[in-house]
């Protein structure tokens, strides 16, 4: 299984991060990818306002199953954007079987949806760290998504006031 731990930046969206050889870039599927770069592919939910395609589908298996790709995502749930939240969770479903298949870690992006996220936990019992980008908030919210299985990542130039177990964080600048 992939050790995300050994990434500098775990979530970037500026595609010439990735040359540096200690980011993971988060591309939509389809992108193409910098040679030698690493990076993480999925289907937003703000990218669900319309049904994605079967070809969308297609390109996210064919890219996640490469050896450049470390994780699938960033796909999840949100209550302020995108599609329906139907949708949202059947897209995010078939991102997480598909992590669990290629033993790949699963990045989350989630917008008031704590709720989705832990049914979700609760409905597929991942056996691949789910990985909670962009966090921020109390740390009553952080201990309790942890004591569910989640990981967090945390933009690197806002770090949290509170103190939280290394193993289960990671670090990102998103699009810092």
């Amino acid at each position: 299984m992939i050790d995300l731990h050994q990434y500098r930046d775990i979530h970037s969206h500026r595609a010439a991060d990735a040359l540096r050889g200690d980011t993971v870039v988060c591309i939509t599927p389809g992108t193409e990818m910098l040679p030698g770069g690493t990076y993480s592919v999925g289907i937003h939910p703000w990218d669900t306002v319309d049904e994605p395609t079967a070809e969308q589908f297609a390109q996210l298996r064919l890219q996640a199953a490469d050896s450049r790709c470390v994780a699938v995502g960033e796909c999840g749930f949100d209550l302020l954007c995108g599609g329906p939240v139907e949708r949202q969770q059947r897209v995010f479903l078939a991102h997480a079987e598909l992590a669990e298949q290629l033993q790949k870690p699963l990045i989350i992006h989630s917008v008031r949806a704590d709720h989705l996220l832990l049914a979700a936990i609760k409905a597929v019992r991942p056996t691949v760290p789910w990985i909670l980008h962009g966090f921020r908030g109390r740390q009553s919210r952080a201990e309790a998504l942890l004591r569910a299985g989640l990981s967090l990542s945390i933009n690197a130039a806002r770090p949290l006031p509170y103190p939280l177990p290394a193993p289960r964080l990671y670090p990102e600048t998103d699009a810092q």
